[in-house]
């Protein structure tokens, strides 16, 4: 393979994406009024709560049981026959102190109870990670419920929150790629007619699709991959050695993470390597016991978080309850905070997600080392006084 073949190849595909990145900003196309409130990855302030909102039959759109009634007949699969016009619709709804062995309790994300008590119980996760027992807990408190586990991608709950149940029996995995947004065009067809209402939703099918990586133009898409299907061997030579580049640029970035840090005073390891699910940079002062500050993907280079978080299995060294609850008490944790991480928040884009261009960008020109920085700031900041 000559060098000026892979070189000639990557002067194409940048003359096309620029191309494409013009024409989406004369069409409007990265306009998005949720992206700008910096809500694309708020899962209870944002998700739940607009698809609560469609879901109601009283809700603000006007469209009575319309939009559920789309909903029960695309998702739920125990033949419960609900009652749609009666259904009332909750966000976040708590079902009890999660016990000890973690198998009853919690909050329910969305809710959908009928006049004859039929149930959908939807778990909604866009970035948050399972809990020990989820499902289980929303099986016990429902069991003839329809379960929905909804993600981005349509992977399915983990064993530590499923145990014994399954996937089309107790509970059904989708996705918002697919699932979702077959719903919500069906709903803009059915509020065609109610400009406010079909733009609304034209607003958050554009946001779904940005969040699973669909918001390419598809004449974009065709004339990239006849590009790459003409240049094969080239393609693969790129792909090849695609995660070496970034590998590389890694390793430099932890170098100057770590000095940063130790020249604040502080200890820092940077671990970041996507050959692992959780993994990091964590930084903590020689006298901390039980915690770190963390920065810490969730699945492999995506869902990535910030905050507190265990510096070992909170099973084997437990974290002291007036620590733990003084951790919790900080100001805008999570409500989905854990053993594990007693304080989080998830980043926001374009940092949280290494998988894409745009977080790679942000580390050569330096903005995501200053937003790390800033986060760990605060984070010293507002625990300089409390016993970690």
């Amino acid at each position: 393979m000559e060098t000026h073949q892979i070189q000639n190849l990557l002067d194409q595909v940048n003359a096309i994406t620029t191309r494409y990145r013009k024409i989406n900003e004369l069409t409007g196309e990265n306009f998005n009024v949720f992206r700008i409130l910096k809500l694309e990855s708020s899962e209870v302030r944002m998700h739940s709560a607009f698809i609560a909102e469609l879901l109601k039959p009283n809700g603000s759109h006007g469209q009575k049981d319309a939009f559920l009634k789309l909903f029960v007949n695309a998702f739920c699969f125990k033949e419960n026959l609900i009652d749609t016009q009666s259904c009332k619709v909750k966000v976040e709804e708590n079902i009890g102190i999660i016990s000890e062995d973690r198998t009853l309790g919690g909050r329910i994300d969305i809710i959908i109870t009928d006049k004859h008590y039929h149930q959908i119980i939807i778990e909604n996760k866009i970035y948050a990670g399972d809990q020990d027992h989820q499902l289980i807990r929303y099986h016990k408190y429902a069991d003839k419920a329809d379960i929905i586990y909804l993600t981005l991608d349509g992977k399915p709950p983990t064993d530590a929150s499923k145990g014994e149940m399954e996937d089309g029996v107790h509970y059904k995995c989708y996705s918002y790629k697919y699932d979702i947004l077959n719903w919500l065009e069906l709903c803009r067809k059915e509020a065609a007619v109610y400009p406010i209402v079909r733009e609304a939703l034209t607003h958050y099918i554009n946001l779904i699709k940005y969040l699973t990586n669909q918001t390419l133009n598809r004449n974009m898409q065709e004339e990239l991959s006849d590009l790459l299907k003409s240049n094969l061997e080239a393609s693969f030579a790129i792909y090849d050695n695609l995660d070496i580049a970034c590998n590389k640029i890694s390793k430099d970035f932890g170098k100057v993470i770590e000095k940063e840090f130790e020249n604040m005073g502080l200890k820092c390891k940077y671990g970041i390597s996507f050959e692992d699910r959780f993994n990091g940079i964590w930084i903590w002062r020689p006298e901390w016991k039980y915690l770190n500050i963390g920065f810490q993907f969730q699945s492999f280079d995506k869902e990535f978080r910030y905050g507190i978080v265990a510096k070992q299995n909170p099973g084997a060294l437990p974290i002291p309850p007036h620590i733990r609850n003084n951790i919790n008490a900080l100001a805008n944790n999570t409500p989905k905070n854990n053993i594990w991480w007693p304080w989080y928040r998830r980043m926001e884009e374009p940092y949280d997600n290494w998988g894409e261009f745009k977080a790679w960008k942000a580390i050569l020109d330096g903005r995501m080392k200053e937003i790390i920085i800033e986060k760990a700031t605060f984070l010293l900041e507002i625990t300089k006084e409390l016993e970690l």
